[in-house]
């Protein structure tokens, strides 16, 4: 079957169709149940075959196969997506200007539709593959909520193989061959004794603010030192501050401070050696000062780099190249998507690319229709590229 015939069976009605449906399944993180279900049969209706988990109550996890054949006869290519969205509210899904209007149109149920199409205009033309396409909706993504634990239990339990991995999302006009670790940090500063009265604290008792001070100072120091090593192809890894809270009333004297913010570490450090740093450093302080500071730290993603040269990087720039008439530069991300998970799981290319994802997590999300069906036609010719379909 020729990749043109393919092509044109896109139909934009069952894009705005299939996208509409999603996104008016309520999926907040914790809960993706009743989109999961509705997925998992829309998946067998495009000719997959289905195995669901559920490592996590209320958190299904689907592995949709298409195509006869398996891990010796062919390539696998596995393609990822989320159906979870963000706990913000936002107006009915609607259709209006171009665009689908609601929450998890481009974050990402506009992505899961498209891979639907995908499937349909492969099982329309009877296309036979010379390989399998895996498709992996995981519903733990969105932090704080999610931090891809699924999909860690996935790839830790369920022997997966796959020669490369496509994340429906993270890119669009640009091919993203790093990124960064992330990791959030909440960190507690507590004196012994009560609040009271600043006039009734003895002279030399810690003070709360003026520690977490010193930790900011800390972070500062620290981020200047990092900004030294430069980390190919992305830039610097880096200590952020997004909020310090202490205090009730302007002459109370707190007993304890709080620090939240995020941590960026390079694709080859390790999330245990970035809490050990941060720990010892915090520790210095506490014994200083007298008081005892707690640290919890949690990995979001950890970060991961791919070959330039690999046959799936080369692939999906040629297809992404020919629909879309770019550049597509190779670049690496601070950004963190769920691509690290199977990039440090299972040794091989994983790639990310997806709808314009500007108005993700935006107060109006939405994702413009021509998008959903340029990556549709993308992710075709990507499929045809790497697994030779007509050669």
């Amino acid at each position: 079957m020729s990749l043109q015939t393919i092509l044109d069976k896109v139909d934009t009605e069952r894009l705005i169709r299939d996208t509409l449906e999603l996104v008016n399944i309520k999926s907040i993180t914790g809960d993706s149940m009743d989109v999961a279900d509705r997925y998992e049969q829309m998946l067998k209706e495009v000719g997959c075959s289905v195995v669901r988990y559920e490592f996590y109550p209320n958190n299904p996890t689907l592995v949709a196969v298409y195509g006869d054949g398996d891990e010796a006869s062919g390539k696998t290519i596995i393609f990822n997506g989320h159906m979870d969205v963000i706990p913000l509210a936002h107006d009915e899904a609607t259709v209006r200007d171009g665009r689908i209007y609601g929450r998890g149109t481009c974050d990402m149920k506009g992505s899961l539709a498209c891979m639907l199409e995908v499937l349909r205009c492969l099982q329309e033309t009877n296309t036979k593959l010379p390989g399998r396409i895996m498709m992996i909706a995981n519903s733990l993504h969105e932090s704080p909520g999610g931090r891809g634990e699924d999909l860690v239990a996935l790839v830790e339990r369920v022997p997966l193989k796959a020669d490369v991995v496509v994340v429906l999302e993270g890119a669009t006009s640009d091919c993203t061959v790093a990124q960064l670790g992330s990791a959030t940090f909440d960190i507690v500063i507590e004196r012994s004794g009560e609040t009271c009265h600043q006039l009734q604290a003895p002279f030399g008792t810690p003070h709360p603010i003026t520690i977490a001070a010193e930790v900011v100072q800390l972070f500062e120091q620290w981020n200047a030192e990092l900004a030294k090593t430069e980390i190919e192809d992305i830039g610097h890894a880096s200590y952020f501050v997004g909020a310090i809270e202490s205090g009730k009333f302007y002459n109370q004297f707190p007993s304890t401070a709080s620090i939240t913010g995020v941590r960026r570490y390079a694709p080859d450090e390790k999330f245990e050696d970035v809490v050990r740093a941060t720990s010892e450093g915090l520790e210095k302080i506490a014994a200083a000062h007298g008081v005892e500071i707690k640290l919890d730290m949690k990995k979001v993603r950890d970060g991961y780099r791919i070959d330039k040269n690999s046959e799936a990087v080369h692939a999906l720039r040629r297809s992404v190249i020919a629909e879309r008439n770019i550049e597509f530069p190779l670049v690496g991300k601070k950004v963190v998507t769920d691509a690290g998970i199977f990039g440090q799981a299972l040794g091989v290319p994983v790639l990310c690319h997806g709808p314009d994802f500007r108005t993700a997590h935006g107060d109006v999300e939405y994702v413009e229709i021509q998008e959903l069906e340029t990556t549709t036609r993308s992710y075709l010719r990507f499929i045809d590229d790497f697994l030779a379909l007509n050669a």
